[in-house]
């Protein structure tokens, strides 16, 4: 069967798509360090070529699934520094809850043990917040309450809700000085 190019990409990005999706499942299954390149391309039908078409290493996919997701997250330079972090913020806590309590405890223990799951994330969501901000010390102050609310509906298994928190903290906070 012959294939143009362009059947080729979409088989190609089906194929990495299918990968991020197993790969995600089976480490909010296992854990990220339970979870091996074979195991993920088995659950995604592809083979261990096609894993590596797309992806250096294991620590890449993670990489790329959290750029593609949270820039998909950011919103127009055009509104203001308050409205683009609240997006942000409050889009990527939606997509934490979505994604299960589990993965973000797994999420928080490997940052913990400071393996690379858990650090591309926090690097992510530091350059994401000092730019939009452009403040360093107020971006930091800003990611430790994120990272705290985020921690502790962890922490209580979910019976706090991060969202709640970050958006009083920066209605009440931060606010005024983003005008």
């Amino acid at each position: 069967m012959k294939y143009n190019n362009e059947s080729r990409s979409l088989r190609s990005e089906e194929n990495k798509r299918r990968i991020i999706e197993c790969a995600m499942n089976l480490i909010n299954e296992k854990g990220y360090d339970g979870v091996s390149v074979s195991e993920i391309t088995k659950a995604a039908g592809v083979s261990k070529g096609a894993f590596y078409i797309h992806f250096k290493t294991k620590e890449d996919l993670i990489e790329q699934e959290i750029s593609l997701f949270y820039d998909a997250l950011k919103i127009s330079d055009s509104k203001g520094k308050y409205e683009r972090l609240y997006a942000f913020l409050s889009n990527s806590v939606d997509y934490i809850k979505k994604s299960g309590l589990k993965m973000a405890q797994e999420w928080f223990s490997q940052s913990v043990k400071g393996n690379f799951y858990g650090k591309s994330k926090l690097s992510y969501d530091k350059k994401t917040v000092a730019e939009i901000v452009g403040d360093a010390s107020l971006s930091d102050e800003i990611v430790s309450v994120y990272y705290g609310a985020l921690n502790l509906w962890c922490f209580t298994d979910g019976k706090v809700d991060p969202k709640i928190i970050i958006e009083k903290y920066l209605e009440n906070g931060i606010k005024e000085k983003l005008k």
